[in-house]
């Protein structure tokens, strides 16, 4: 039997089929049919334990997580010239300064790559001097993985501080993704956060280009521990001001011989992948354009579709667009953009507690090799804002670009982008909840704690997140759990509808962990009354909106009033809505922008053993409770391994034992 244990624990590390149990007949099976089930046995193979060591990893990294201060302009980018090296914190302006957070003193920080099945192994040690870590792997499903999916509260205690070191270990599906922290939101925009590039073992668009390029795309922040709360702003709105600056690839740039500008270098005569990441914490979306090259959407979110062409697109905090241009132009450097619509206004006409902001975009070139022109710094507009720089060589003359604009806050852009393998759903969801996104009261007052006022929710009543006693996956859902908004999907429900509706005057991007969801439907008024150009929705009085716009109108928590009485949103109304959802070829994504007070319809499949994380991705919004959990066919999930960081009393479920065991000893190996 321990000789069955150590063979079967490397052979599942290596992607083997293997014959399961040592009890029961040997049944061949593929690792993904086999591993939750031989997990399950681990207890009974003691040596399969200590058979697993990092010589089993097809990829390892080791991570260092420490403090640091940095400018955050451009934290780490060292680049040559006496004014843009890096510089010591000490010669860094003090209004600059940022008190970050990275990993191998990196920001973005390291870049995970593999191929699609490898088993990828992290180590991190936590050489912060006060706060706990743990590490979200945005867009893996972790299949037979729920316990790595590093979600504090959820499927781990946080990493000690102070030389605490865990190891992830996963088997990733293919595409364009990205790590960040998941202990609490602001360590993220803090710095810990990065690429994931996993590659497909066959790559159907392998064809179209010749190399890749990863473009990150994040806000910045002097001090994101103050500004990305709440307290006092408008309802889901940033104490500082919509955005203050943003980087391409950690760099931020105006020109000027101290912050150039940001440079995406390609060869002359080469088609290149471009894998762009939404790296945002407050900024709901960025609009990407680029001057004089055609861009070919090929993925969104980790899956393929069919390629597209696009002129300019919305990228949203946390998704993932892979597009093709071909450098096919004069040399040059060719102007690209990326604009944050929903703060333009607010460049000439603040209101009540939305302040001005400086600027709405952000630019950055893309380099043709060997072109060493310098573009000029932008000009500023007389009543705000600036006038875009000017692209040089090629670039100060680019050709024009065709295709639409694909902005999926916008009920028409679902039907333009297909995946290459559709999934099409059944007439009806085996199970269907319904989940209201608001804000719950008490409102603010001066001195009131931080995230105790105006907090938000979505779930199926007016319930804000709170963290379990123990991580929910450790109890399976069954202990310390008193007031959390989690839900535990029958086991005879495969296909889970979700129909959501937001009943608040801000938008929202919302994240689904543990695999990917089909849109349905969506709804159609930020086309029409509640548009980006109607500002005056965000203000909106619930009486009035239900008399001129939406009957459906229905207010979020009664017992909590914005001024103008605005926390209200006009609800999906099954009876007419129907008639637009997409049953056929619906966009399967892990995110998707819940615009202000409309709704979506989304479903998934309830096929992943483990508890996974619903929540909005508008990192402020995190603290305050827009989150929930689902707790997915609990009596398949394999045991937690003996090293996952856990806290509180609960004890964790063996899969040898109807009632919990005592906690086993730690081990210093790892499964």
């Amino acid at each position: 039997k321990l000789a069955f244990c150590a063979a079967s624990a490397r052979r599942i590390a290596k992607g083997a089929m293997v014959p399961f149990a040592p009890q029961l007949p040997c049944i061949a099976m593929r690792p993904s049919a086999a591993l939750s089930l031989f997990l399950l046995s681990l207890s009974q193979c003691p040596l399969a334990l200590a058979s697993f060591d990092g010589a089993a990893c097809d990829k390892m990294y080791v991570w260092d997580v420490r403090d640091r201060v940095v400018d955050y302009l451009r934290p780490t980018v060292n680049l040559t010239g006496k004014l843009a090296h890096r510089n010591r914190p000490s010669d860094v302006p003090l209004e600059q300064r940022r008190a970050a957070l990275l990993v191998n003193g990196q920001y973005p920080g390291p870049t995970i790559e593999a191929m699609e099945g490898d088993l990828v192994c992290v180590q991190v040690t936590n050489n912060l001097l006060s706060e706990a870590v743990s590490i979200h792997w945005h867009g893996l499903h972790m299949r037979g993985f729920p316990a790595m999916d590093g979600v504090y509260g959820v499927t781990q205690a946080g990493i000690p501080a102070q030389g605490g070191t865990f190891t992830y270990r996963f088997r990733p599906n293919a595409g364009t993704h990205w790590w960040h922290a998941h202990m609490q939101a602001n360590q993220m925009d803090r710095g810990l956060k990065g690429p994931i590039v996993i590659h497909a073992a066959k790559d159907p668009h392998g064809h179209l280009y010749d190399e890749e390029r990863v473009v990150v795309l994040s806000d910045e922040w002097p001090n994101a521990d103050v500004c990305l709360r709440v307290e006092g702003a408008q309802p889901g709105n940033p104490v500082c001001k919509e955005i203050d600056k943003a980087s391409w690839n950690g760099q931020w740039g105006d020109g000027s011989a101290e912050y150039p500008w940001p440079l995406v270098t390609v060869d002359k005569g080469k088609c290149y992948r471009l894998r762009l990441i939404g790296m945002m914490g407050q900024a709901q979306n960025f609009l990407f354009e680029l001057d004089g090259h055609n861009m070919t959407l090929i993925a969104v979110d980790g899956k393929d579709v069919h390629p597209v062409m696009l002129s300019r697109l919305n990228l949203h905090a946390g998704e993932r667009f892979d597009i093709v241009i071909c450098a096919n132009q004069p040399e040059g450097n060719y102007l690209m953009t990326a604009t944050y619509d929903l703060a333009c206004s607010l460049e000439t006409t603040p209101v009540p507690k939305m302040p001005r902001v400086d600027s709405c975009k952000f630019w950055a070139f893309l380099n043709y090799k060997g072109h060493e022109e310098q573009p000029a710094k932008a000009t500023r507009k007389v009543i705000g804002g600036y006038h875009p720089p000017t692209g040089t060589g090629g670039g100060a003359a680019p050709a024009q670009v065709s295709g639409p604009v694909w902005d999926t806050n916008l009920r028409s852009a679902w039907q333009m982008v297909k995946n290459l393998e559709p999934q099409p759903e059944p007439e009806k969801a085996d199970i269907t909840y319904v989940i209201d996104v608001g804000v719950a009261g008490p409102p603010f007052e001066p001195g009131a704690p931080y995230a105790g006022t105006d907090r938000m929710y979505m779930f199926t009543d007016v319930r804000p997140w709170k963290k379990p006693e123990t991580p929910l996956l450790h109890t399976k859902g069954s202990c310390g759990v008193e007031g959390v908004p989690f839900i535990t999907v029958p086991d005879n429900a495969t296909v889970v509808e979700l129909i959501i509706n937001n009943l608040s005057p801000t938008a929202h991007v919302l994240h689904l962990h543990g695999g990917v969801f089909s849109v349905i439907n969506f709804a159609p008024f930020s086309e029409s009354w509640c548009s980006a150009a109607h500002f005056e929705c965000f203000f909106l009085p619930y009486g009035v909106a239900k008399r001129l716009h939406c009957p459906t109108a229905r207010e979020g928590d009664p017992g909590t009033k914005f001024p103008y009485d605005a926390y209200w949103g006009c609800a999906y109304d099954s009876d007419k809505d129907v008639a637009t959802q997409n049953l056929i070829d619906p966009l399967q994504k892990d995110m998707i922008s819940l615009w202000r007070r409309s709704w979506a319809v989304i479903r998934f499949r309830a096929d992943n053993p483990g508890t996974w994380l619903f929540h909005c991705h508008m990192e402020q919004h995190i603290p305050t409770g827009q989150q929930m959990a689902f707790n997915i066919r609990p009596k398949e999930q394999p045991p937690i391994p003996d090293d996952v960081p856990t806290e509180g009393t609960c004890p964790r479920w063996s899969a040898q034992f109807d009632t919990a065991p005592p906690r086993p000893p730690k081990r210093t190996n790892f499964v």
